[in-house]
């Protein structure tokens, strides 16, 4: 059978040595950290930080029940030897101290725990902890108990039923590589391969979608320019008729006032050019021009017209004099 890939094995530390038992207990080291009897074999060395041990922390803390401090880790070996398991202390948390390492806080021993420790009975306490082959991170702590065995000491022997057992008092990975739940390489490779594939087929997708919407866009765009093309040749055209339509009203103004008498012919080029507005008012004031002297005949007496009111405010309006103004009159009246 293959190695596991998740693996088990046991670190002892001193107890204080004063004669009162401690509330704490140094359980594991700051890593990277190795026995000193050449262990691990699997990797480079044990590894543990303090993000590393945040997360062995939750899980402890995540367990309803506290967690047990035994003696010589019998909790562990009572399914094989039948002997019962005798409890040292209970604690129900831990904490990482920077430059030290992981301690169990809090620890509640019993009477009998804290006289052996003061009579030194005991004086190491052990940690069981699991660990990944491959890296060397520290995954769980899984047992601690008082001991007078500081060495290391691998638990490779518990077997595939001790791993077993382990496993299903400790939700622990499957030691059994065919069976873990960590991919291997190459299911990691064919993971990547399938997540390539659709990254390109997305990537094609949202390609596709970009060259459609600038096709729109760009029809967009020519449908606005030809809008904007007939909307300035509207307003051409409306310009174009409005003037023509002012054009024809001038004519018809100068035309009716030629007619009636109201102007003079004299005066049309200055007509012309006025503005619509400007030779409406001007003829909104101008009166028929009077009959004069030649255009009553012989039989009328002679003598000097006089402008009326409204055609002084003609010559004035075109900077003549009454006299010119009469002048003019009088020419086109022969």
């Amino acid at each position: 059978m293959s190695k596991p890939a998740v693996k088990v094995v046991a670190l002892a530390f001193e107890i204080a040595a004063d004669a009162a038992a401690p509330t704490t207990a140094h359980l594991l080291p700051v890593g990277p950290f190795r026995a000193t009897d050449g262990r691990p074999y699997d990797c480079e060395a044990w590894q543990l930080d303090a993000s590393i041990a945040a997360n062995v922390i939750l899980r402890l803390r995540d367990r309803a029940n506290d967690t047990l401090i035994d003696y010589e880790h019998q909790s562990l070996r009572t399914e094989y030897n039948g002997q019962p398991v005798i409890a040292a202390g209970w604690f129900h948390d831990m904490e990482w101290r920077d430059g030290k390492g992981l301690y169990a806080i809090g620890v509640d021993w019993t009477a009998v725990a804290k006289q052996r420790i003061a009579d030194k009975e005991y004086r190491y306490i052990s940690t069981v902890f699991l660990y990944l082959a491959t890296t060397g991170e520290v995954l769980d702590v899984i047992s601690v108990a008082l001991t007078n065995t500081p060495a290391v000491d691998g638990l490779d022997d518990l077997g595939e039923d001790g791993m077993a057992a382990l496993s299903k008092r400790f939700s622990l990975p499957d030691p059994d590589p065919e069976h873990t739940d960590m991919a291997t390489p190459q299911e990691e490779l064919a993971a990547l391969r399938v997540t390539h594939a659709q990254t390109e087929t997305a990537l094609a997708a949202l390609t596709a979608e970009r060259d459609t919407l600038s096709a729109k866009v760009a029809a967009l765009t020519t449908e606005r320019d030809t809008a904007l093309g007939e909307l300035a040749a509207l307003n051409k055209q409306i310009n174009d008729d409005r003037a023509a339509a002012e054009a024809q009203q001038k004519t018809d103004l100068i035309t009716a006032a030629l007619t009636d008498g109201r102007m003079a012919p004299a005066l049309k080029p200055w007509a012309e050019k006025q503005s619509l507005a400007a030779l409406t008012e001007f003829l909104q004031t101008t009166a028929p021009l009077p009959i004069t002297e030649r255009q009553a005949g012989a039989g009328h007496a002679t003598g000097t017209a006089a402008l009326t009111a409204e055609q002084k405010a003609v010559a004035e309006k075109m900077g003549v004099t009454e006299e010119e103004f009469l002048a003019t009159q009088k020419k086109h009246a022969r």
